[in-house]
C-alpha cells in the first residue's frame, strides 16, 4: 500500500504517488475537442467505451475530480456512472438549461419561460444532478470583438431558476459572458461563473465579496493561439482571438489580486482542449498570471472542491479506494 500524503489544504489526503490530487471544474464529455461530430454521433448510439477511456487518461494523471457541463445526450450521466466504478469523482448536472431559440442545443435542453422551467426542473431532479447548470449567453465571436449572443433569460427568470436550485441543495453554475451577464448572474445568487468574458472590474470586486468562484476557462482561445494548425484554421480571426485572451488574462491576473476564487477548469471538449491535458493547458495558461505552478495545484483543489459542492465523506471514500 502506498504511504498515505498530505494533499495541498493540509487537511485533507489521498494515497498516491505524487502527492497531488487534480480537480478539474469544467469539462464536457459529450465532445472530444477534434471530431466531436463523430464523437457526439458514437455516443448517441448508447456506445460508451469511449467515455471509459477518457476517465482512464484523466485517472492516469490523477485527475480524479471532474465536473461536466452537461449535454443532451445522456453522456455525462452515462459518464458520473462510470466514473464511480473508476475510483473517480464525477459531478454532472444532467443536462444543462438554455432559452428555447437559443445557444444551448448540445448542452442541454430549452425552456421557454418559468412554467416550462418548472415542468423541466421536475424531470430533471429524477435523474439527480449534482448541481444547475444555465446557459445565461451565447458563446464568444471570434468574428466580431465583443460579441456573444446576448443574453437569453431575464433576471427574474435567472433569479426563479437559482432559487429552485437553491432550495434542493443544487450549486449553481452559470455560463455567462459580458459584464451585464456576470453581473446578473452573481445577483441572482449563481454560486460560479463559468467563462466570463469581457467581465469588467466591477464584477470583480462583486465576486470578491459575494465569495464567487469563478471558472475563467483559458484554454480554448489560450491554445489556438499557441498551436500553428490552430491558428492557420483561425487566421481571419487570430488579432481578434488574442485581443480577447489578453483581455481575459489581464482580468484574472485583477481577480487573483482582489482575493476572487479561481477554480481550473479547462473546457476540454471544446476544439483544441483534449480531455486530461486540458487541465494542463489551463494550468499553463494560468500560471501568466505570474502565481507558480504549486500555487495554481492548490487552488484548483480547494477551490475546486468548494465549486463542486464535494463533502469531506465523498473525498475520504476516494482516500479509501485502491
Amino acid at each position: 500500500m502506498v504511504k498515505t500524503s498530505t494533499v495541498l489544504d493540509g487537511r485533507l489526503h489521498r494515497k498516491m504517488r505524487d502527492d497531488i490530487m487534480f480537480v478539474d471544474s469544467h469539462v464536457h464529455i459529450s465532445l472530444n475537442g477534434m471530431n466531436s461530430k463523430d464523437w457526439r454521433r458514437i455516443l448517441a448510439e448508447g456506445n460508451y467505451k469511449p467515455i471509459m477511456e477518457i476517465l482512464d487518461l484523466y485517472k492516469s494523471k490523477n485527475i480524479l475530480i471532474l465536473r461536466d457541463g452537461g449535454d443532451n445526450l445522456g453522456a455525462s450521466l452515462a459518464a458520473r456512472e462510470i466514473a464511480g466504478r473508476m475510483g473517480i469523482i464525477y459531478k454532472t448536472p444532467g443536462w444543462a438549461i438554455y432559452k428555447k431559440g437559443r445557444y444551448g442545443g448540445f448542452l442541454g435542453r430549452p425552456v421557454t419561460d418559468i412554467k416550462d422551467f418548472k415542468s423541466m426542473f421536475a424531470e430533471l431532479l429524477k435523474s439527480k444532478p449534482d448541481h444547475l447548470k444555465v446557459i445565461l449567453t451565447g458563446i464568444v465571436d471570434f468574428n466580431s470583438y465583443g460579441q456573444f449572443g446576448g443574453i437569453s433569460f431575464s433576471y427574474e427568470e435567472l433569479y426563479y431558476m437559482i432559487q429552485r436550485a437553491k432550495e434542493k441543495e443544487l450549486p449553481i453554475m452559470v455560463h455567462a459572458n459580458s459584464s451585464a451577464a456576470v453581473k446578473m448572474a452573481i445577483e441572482a445568487g449563481a454560486d460560479t461563473i463559468e467563462h466570463g468574458y469581457f467581465i469588467t472590474d466591477e464584477e470583480l470586486h462583486m465576486m470578491a465579496e459575494r465569495d464567487v468562484i469563478w471558472v475563467p476557462t483559458l484554454s480554448p482561445l489560450g491554445n489556438i493561439i499557441e498551436n500553428k494548425d490552430f491558428r492557420y484554421r483561425y487566421r481571419n480571426q487570430i488579432q481578434i482571438i488574442k485581443r480577447i485572451f489578453n483581455e481575459h488574462l489581464a482580468a484574472v491576473k485583477k481577480a487573483i489580486d482582489l482575493g476572487v476564487k479561481i477554480a481550473i477548469g479547462s473546457d476540454s471538449g471544446s476544439f483544441g482542449v483534449y480531455h486530461s491535458q486540458g487541465f494542463f493547458d489551463e494550468v499553463k495558461h494560468i500560471k501568466k498570471c505570474g502565481i507558480s505552478e504549486n500555487q495554481i495545484f492548490k487552488i484548483a483543489f480547494v477551490n475546486g472542491i468548494k465549486a463542486l459542492g464535494i463533502k469531506h465523506l465523498e473525498l475520504k471514500l476516494l482516500e479509501n479506494q485502491g
